[in-house]
């Protein structure tokens, strides 16, 4: 197994606290350090739709941005390895994400998906060109948003959901042609959460794998561990996130779901290991399983990010420590 840092230890979406920092080419050039300090040879980044504002932003965020500040990916890949990043090996796309770019670009709901398979395939492209291996697509927006933009009808929501699956599977089906793998992920406020990923499951070709993420699941109330032994042998890629979270006030169904306004609990991340999922017996199960593809490790919103960066690597090294002593017995 390969473990791979997420840029997504940073939240570039909001405007909080070090906002100026997050837009700042700096910024990120010594986080990108900090990787490599920490041992890792391979990210993973979140992309966002290329817009006017994001494409100006020192944050590799979508591949305008890349573009502006490194002249094209080749230049942004031979930067990488300048700081000994050998590739991006996955990108992650996001329907939150495409949905939150429609105040900007004015895209009707109704072309949704016409715009996301440009998107996705844009993002695909830039996979390729970084040596990387693997597409990692969020197929809806939240369900709160959802609601709000089909008035409650469930209905309609259930529609956009099958359109979503027809999305992506063209989407597979001509990232096939570039040599980059598929795989979707379901976040605990998406449309097919938790459980629900079994029935959507059935609506995608053979192309499009399931990327197993063990805190979407249990804030969903789904048994991670019942769903990694029994996705894990068509994994592409599995996703580490670490959560304490239980979502008493339906959040899942707001407009704020990663930022609950409600409930005992508005903190959703924890760092890696710092949480309730048991990931020794995750670890255990995808190498009994025979998986040797890319892990994700995604302590999101990290709010220590050169702390959590260390503790990646001093998480990923005790797992595979335990793994190995247990093993020799």
């Amino acid at each position: 197994m390969k473990p791979v840092a997420s840029y997504g230890i940073v939240n570039a979406d909001t405007s909080g606290p070090g906002a100026f920092l997050r837009a700042a080419k700096w910024y990120w050039d010594e986080l990108t350090d900090m990787f490599s300090a920490a041992g890792f040879s391979s990210v993973m980044i979140p992309m966002v739709p290329n817009t006017e504002n994001v494409s100006r932003n020192g944050a590799p965020i979508c591949t305008a941005s890349i573009r502006t500040r490194f002249g094209s990916l080749a230049g942004y890949l031979e930067y990488l390895n300048d700081k000994d990043i050998e590739n991006v090996e996955c990108i992650g796309v996001s329907g939150q994400a495409m949905y939150n770019s429609l105040f900007e670009t004015g895209l009707p709901i109704e072309r949704f998906y016409e715009g996301f398979y440009e998107y996705a395939m844009d993002a695909a492209q830039a996979l390729k060109d970084l040596k990387g291996s693997t597409l990692l697509v969020s197929p809806t927006p939240g369900k709160g948003f959802l609601l709000q933009e089909f008035a409650g009808d469930e209905e309609k929501i259930r529609n956009f959901e099958k359109e979503s699956a027809q999305c992506l599977n063209k989407i597979a089906q001509d990232c096939e042609k570039l040599g980059v793998n598929v795989a979707f992920r379901n976040e605990f406020w998406t449309t097919m959460r938790g459980t629900g990923v079994d029935e959507y499951i059935k609506l995608l070709s053979d192309k499009v794998s399931f990327a197993l993420d063990p805190a979407h699941l249990y804030m969903a109330e789904a048994d991670y561990s019942e769903y990694f032994r029994k996705y894990a042998k068509q994994s592409k890629v599995v996703c580490f996130t670490d959560t304490k979270y239980v979502d008493t006030d339906k959040a899942y169904e707001t407009i704020s779901p990663e930022f609950p306004q409600s409930g005992a609990s508005q903190r959703i991340y924890w760092d890696l290991g710092f949480g309730d999922i048991d990931f020794t017996s995750l670890f255990e199960t995808l190498k009994t399983s025979g998986f040797e593809g890319p892990v994700i490790l995604e302590p999101k919103y990290s709010l220590d990010i050169p702390k959590g960066i260390l503790r990646m690597r001093t998480f990923w090294n005790r797992l595979e420590k335990e793994y190995a002593a247990k093993e020799a017995r």
